[in-house]
């Protein structure tokens, strides 16, 4: 070893000389820190392949490879020239002459040809490893060492592990490199060699690999004019973001090289005249937003540890929302994670739920048919309603199943989450939703649904949004408060560029360190708006005023003033036939593709696409990557500034023909396109064709009807209700129609006051028209599909009778409907004998008409309205009959006759039946998917868990029921929760989480009894007698005729029945006593089966010996140990030896004591092993009393 020469990021070398052939080499020691045993074969596996490179006369020659004490090391020809880096950074402007930078070139691309037919890809050629013999001979060495020991790509900290100005872009994303990347590198060091800097320059690592994968680099020629153009071009096709427009390999160079080379440099050089201004202006320029990006980088590592993210960048328009985010998009893509990209539709027009039918769209694309069915599972059949590409990639998927507006959107909801979640199992996942400010409600609703999802997923959200367009009732304006109250996202504002920061950006695009009063001028005016900084620098370029020293004092008053002059300056330096044809294009929207264009503008064919060009040229529209022949405005500013300049005559004929150019492109398959056509045809109603309006808006709606998008669906049909305005004489048939549609859009959407008023003036107009058929389609909708109790409108039920009144007095389905409608109402309000009756009539007239479907409805209804203790048969038989007629009506009515079943059996203990019900109950819910139904079927699961002593268990079940009824917006089911989440509280003893609950239930539904009771119940329990006690009063108000007989009624009377006995009351006892023995085989169940309290003989007992009729309290708890022991229901078992014991207690007779003292203690046992809290404790102190009297 004679001397250090260096050190890089994996090698130390030195200067050594071989003894043996008396030659100078270089001795490569090669870092391994932090290598494991596969990063060091890895390393020798490199080294090997270098070595079967052998002798080339441009790559550096391998002498020897060796592993000292497991210290990789080689040993390589000594190049005294140095490495073209450094010969770069002594040339005059660090560039060197073109003839030898030619030169070097030719003889890489020998180096490159030897290696790539053996094989082996260098994967980091840079002019760091571009090594010179000291005649200046260039050779290429270290292949492959860099990436062997960097596997990684970028750590956490956002560093490149390798050099990314010559990195490829696949290279850079992970994906797979060839000859074709060593190419795009070999290119990068070319531009270098004649410009004197690389293709792209930015202030970190990230900003430099985003403009590798998004950016066009600036021609070589705006570096240096005397870049011949036969060089310029083959150095732009090396530098192709796509690897198939590059050439195939270094073997097909040397014809390029060879034109290059032969090429009189005075013929190739390009005249000032001929040459673009603008392509001197480097593109994707980003600067600062350090914070912020920190900020971005904080919650994507977040998403990739598996703690998913929404993240809402916001800011003005221009403010640089997008290009951050494209900086972020890289960087997850360095990290590993898949990014996919959901722009959302200036105007309107687009389909519904289209950022996500995007980013959708994209992923599905390249996935294999078995990996993307087994990541969306049963819902692929949801998400192909509203991504057609899903369907072709998996056909033959099933139809969906008919459901109920609000359960076939969280079904669809539920469906992506689930796939989008499963999807970011295998790779994390990065969804940008772009311009949220104009996305529709049901996109922003999927939105707010995926964040609630997001937590232990490996997924971010980076959503962008205008601030400025926000205001009250913006629908986004409603989500992004939601969200806050909820505290799923994070806010991250866009603020101007500093002053500073403005002068980089100057420099990187422009290529010139600004003058400080340029600097200061642009600042002023743009307040560091990119947008605004990026045109006022085009606008001084294309002037030709960039450079001019004079023009320094003038610079402050040419400025334009705001970002629609600047833009509209821009546009002045085009011709009249681009701008035409822009103007046209802004009409189209944000996007537009050729063939409507054509078909709507005065140009065509080649004109047309030379005028594109003119555009795209000027970066005023580019074409869409992996879409041929369609186009983009480059912002939204640059469209919305067109758009506006336009007077209204001209642009409604344009919506007119840009509407019938679609209909004849697109007359196949309209379908897709039905909101586009909806969009134009309604813009140019007032001067078109109107019936045409009113059908393209009223077949769009049907269309979002049918994808759920309700919100979507009623502006349809209110533009198609706008367009009818536009008629002379508008047909009131037609309106009345329109109204109705758009009632029940709206309360599917659950804007039921909105819906309301639309189904009022329906019927007002069905009145006016005496159409009674409309009339009552009116009134149900207004009425809504259910009454809430104790919600009384007076309004609903003279409507109802109108209704029927207004009808043919013939049977019909409207007229069972408005029956059943009708019942429920009378039963809210308290006319519980007239709802019977109304029932009943609503059962006969579906049963004559022959309706299935309106019959199970009906049967189901009056199951309702009449609930009560004493007509289980009447519900058994209904239940059956119901599941027999759902084998035609759907799966849902299926469900409602199982649970009728079900509960029937429970309440007389036949628990295997009703268990058998469940299980059947479980498999209809998950094949239907419906949240309802899934919720509910959880509750009933932990009912049983619970019944059987499984806490544990029965909660769990309990909680994951309580996230399906939350994330729908299920509040009966949640009610029903907060009843099984109480009692399981009580017997845990945690007394004061079951009271706050049971305060809240109470205050929900004060007007029902059976939460005074459970209320009555706690205080006891607590040690609040007097609360207890007044309670208590409240219910036995007329010996307890005040409670009505529902469903619940026997559940009311047992907790009373609890609560007398604590309160030692022996005449309320003797009337409960007489009110519930008529039960006294059924068992005791609360909340529609979210509890099953056991026997009621046990609280018959508890009666029993408040009075202190001792025999007969005997019998009965005899009874309940029985019956609650053949049900397995273990606490009840416990419950009743524990107030067993309490009888033989107090009555005493001759083995009444050691009879107590081994109920009481059988109770302790099982409760502990149950974890039942509150039963110990009660046990504990029972035992201790009854050995204290325990005869000695």
């Amino acid at each position: 070893m004679r001397s250090f020469l260096g050190e890089g990021g994996r090698k130390r070398v030195y200067l050594a000389h071989d003894d043996k052939l008396d030659r100078d080499v270089a001795v490569a020691v090669i870092k391994t820190e932090g290598l494991d045993e596969g990063g060091l074969e890895r390393v020798r596996r490199e080294a090997q392949a270098m070595g079967r490179l052998g002798d080339h006369p441009h790559i550096v020659t391998i002498h020897d490879i060796g592993d000292e004490e497991g210290q990789p090391f080689m040993v390589s020809q000594h190049m005294a020239g140095g490495d073209l880096e450094g010969m770069l950074q002594r040339a005059e402007n660090h560039r060197l002459p073109l003839d030898e930078a030619i030169r070097i070139a030719v003889e890489i691309r020998h180096a490159l040809e030897h290696a790539h037919g053996r094989g082996i890809i260098h994967r980091d050629l840079k002019p760091g490893n571009i090594w010179l013999t000291e005649g200046g001979t260039a050779k290429l060495g270290d292949f492959g060492l860099a990436m062997a020991v960097n596997r990684s790509r970028v750590t956490q900290a956002g560093m490149m592990l390798g050099t990314v100005a010559y990195m490829p872009p696949e290279q850079a994303l992970g994906r797979q490199a060839d000859a074709r990347s060593d190419l795009y590198s070999w290119g990068c060091v070319l531009y270098e060699m004649v410009t004197g800097r690389p293709p792209f320059l930015g202030d970190d690592t990230v900003a430099i690999i985003s403009q590798h994968i998004n950016t066009a680099p600036v021609a070589p020629s705006w570096h240096n004019p005397e870049v011949p153009r036969t060089l310029e071009a083959l150095i732009m096709r090396c530098l192709a973001k796509d690897p198939d427009e590059r050439p195939e390999s270094a073997a097909a160079l040397p014809e390029a090289l060879s034109a290059v080379m032969t090429t009189a440099p005075s013929m190739a050089k390009q005249t000032a005249e001929e040459m673009n201004p603008l392509d001197r202006l480097a593109g994707g320029v980003f600067v600062g937003r350090e914070k912020e990006m920190d900020e971005l980088r904080a919650g994507l590592e977040d998403a990739l540890s598996g703690k998913g993210r929404l993240l809402m960048l916001v800011g003005e328009p221009g403010i640089g929302k997008t290009r951050t985010s494209e900086e972020l998009a890289t960087y997850a893509g360095l990290r590993n994670a898949q990014v996919l990209w959901g722009k959302c539709y200036e105007g309107e027009g687009a389909p519904a739920y289209w950022p996500w039918v995007q980013l959708i769209r994209s992923y599905v694309h390249d996935r294999e048919p078995k990996d993307l069915m087994s990541e969306m599972g049963p819902g692929a059949a949801d998400i192909a309603q509203v991504v057609s590409e899903v369907k072709e990639r998996l056909p033959g998927l099933p139809e969906p199943p008919a459901l109920e507006p609000e359960q076939a959107r969280f079904r669809l909801f539920d469906s992506i989450t689930t796939f989008l979640k499963n999807a970011s199992k295998g790779q994390p996942i990065v969804l940008v939703l772009d311009d949220l400010h104009w996305a529709d409600k049901p996109s922003l609703l999927l939105l707010q649904f995926l964040a609630r999802e997001l937590r232990g997923a490996r997924l971010m959200v980076l959503a962008t949004y205008r601030d400025v367009e926000l205001r009250r009732g913006h629908p986004l304006a409603d989500a992004l408060g939601e969200l806050a109250r909820e505290g799923l996202s994070q806010r991250i504002l866009l603020r101007g560029l500093t002053d500073r920061d403005v002068a980089r950006f100057i420099e990187i695009t422009a290529g010139i360190t600004p003058p400080e009063a340029l600097v200061t001028a642009v600042y002023r005016e743009t307040e560091g708006n990119p947008f605004f900084v990026n045109e006022i620098v085009r606008l001084l370029v294309a002037d030709g005023r960039l450079e001019r020293p004079e023009e320094v004092k003038s610079w402050s008053v040419t400025i334009p003033q705001g970002v629609r002059e600047v833009v509209g300056r821009r546009l002045d330096h085009l011709s009249e036939e681009c701008n035409g044809v822009l103007t046209v294009a802004s009409v189209i929207g944000r996007e537009f593709e050729l063939a409507t264009l054509e078909r709507v503008s005065d140009l065509s064919g080649d004109r047309l696409l030379e005028v594109l060009e003119e555009a795209v040229g000027a970066r005023v529209v580019a074409e869409v990557p992996r879409a041929v022949g369609r186009y983009s405005f480059t912002h939204a500013l640059i469209r919305e500034t067109l758009y506006e300049e336009l007077g209204t005559t001209r642009r409604v004929r344009l919506h007119r023909q840009i509407g019938e150019a679609l209909e004849g492109l697109h007359s196949a398959n309209l379908e897709p396109h039905l909101a586009e056509l909806a969009h134009h045809f309604s813009e140019s109603a007032q001067g078109g064709d109107v019936d045409k309006a009113i059908d393209y808006a009223t077949r769009a709606g049907e269309r979002a009807t049918s994808l759920t998008a309700y919100e979507d669906a009623a502006a349809h049909f209110e533009s198609a209700l706008q367009a009818l305005d536009v008629k002379d004489k508008p047909d009131e048939l037609q309106r009345c129609e329109l109204l109705l549609v758009i009632g029940e859009a709206q309360n599917r959407a659950g804007d039921r006051d909105r819906a309301k008023a639309n189904f009022m003036r329906a019927a007002n107009i069905a009145r006016r028209l005496s159409d009674s058929q409309r009339l009552a389609g009116a009134v149900l909708g207004y009425a809504g599909e259910w009454a809430a109790w104790g919600v009384v409108d007076n309004s609903v039920m003279g409507l109802l009778e109108e209704a029927l009144d207004t009808l043919e007095k013939a049977d019909s389905v409207l007229r069972a409907m408005l029956l059943s409608r009708m019942a429920m109402e009378c039963w809210v309000s308290g006319e519980w004998e007239r709802a019977d009756s109304v029932s009943e009539r609503s059962v006969g007239v579906a049963r004559r008409v022959g309706d299935q479907a309106g019959l199970a409805d009906a049967l189901w209804i009056r199951s309702a309205v009449t609930w009560g203790p004493d007509n289980r048969d009447e519900r058994l038989v209904a239940g059956d009959e119901i599941v027999r007629l759902a084998e035609e009506s759907g799966a849902r009515r299926a469900l409602q006759g199982i649970y009728l079943r079900m509960y029937a059996y429970l309440e007389y203990g036949h628990v295997e039946a009703a268990y058998e019900e469940l299980a059947g109950y479980g498999r209809l819910a998950d094949e239907m998917r419906e949240p309802q139904w899934l919720a509910w079927t959880l509750v009933c699961r932990a009912m049983r868990a619970l019944l059987e002593g499984r806490l544990e268990e029965g909660e769990r079940l309990s909680q994951e029921s309580r996230a399906i009824a939350h994330r729908s917006q299920d509040a009966l089911t949640v009610q029903m929760l907060d009843i099984q989440m109480t009692n399981l509280r009580r017997e845990q003893g945690r007394f004061q989480e079951a009271e706050a609950l049971e305060l809240e239930l109470a205050e929900q539904l004060a007007s029902l009894a059976g939460y005074r009771a459970g209320l009555a119940r706690l205080y006891c329990e607590t040690g609040r007698e007097a609360e207890g006690q007044a309670e208590f009063e409240l219910l036995a108000v007329s010996d307890f005729s005040d409670v009505p007989r529902f469903n619940d009624w026997v559940a009311v009377m047992a907790v009373s029945s609890e609560v007398c006995a604590f309160l030692g009351d022996s005449p309320r006892a003797a009337t409960l006593y007489k009110l519930l023995l008529p039960y006294a085989g059924r068992n005791v169940i609360h909340g529609a089966w979210a509890i099953c309290d056991g026997s009621a003989s046990r609280h018959l007992g508890l009666l029993a010996t408040t009075m202190e009729r001792w025999d007969e309290a005997e019998k009965h708890f005899e009874d309940a140990l029985e019956m609650n022991a053949k049900m397995g229901a273990r606490p009840r078992v416990a419950h009743t030896q524990y107030d067993y014991a309490d009888l033989l207690a107090r009555r005493d007779e001759p083995g009444d004591r050691e009879k107590a003292l081994e109920l009481v203690s059988a109770a302790l046992n099982a409760a502990q092993e149950m974890g039942r809290k509150a039963l110990v404790e009660k046990a504990l102190a029972r035992r201790s009393g009854a050995r204290a009297t325990e005869p000695r």
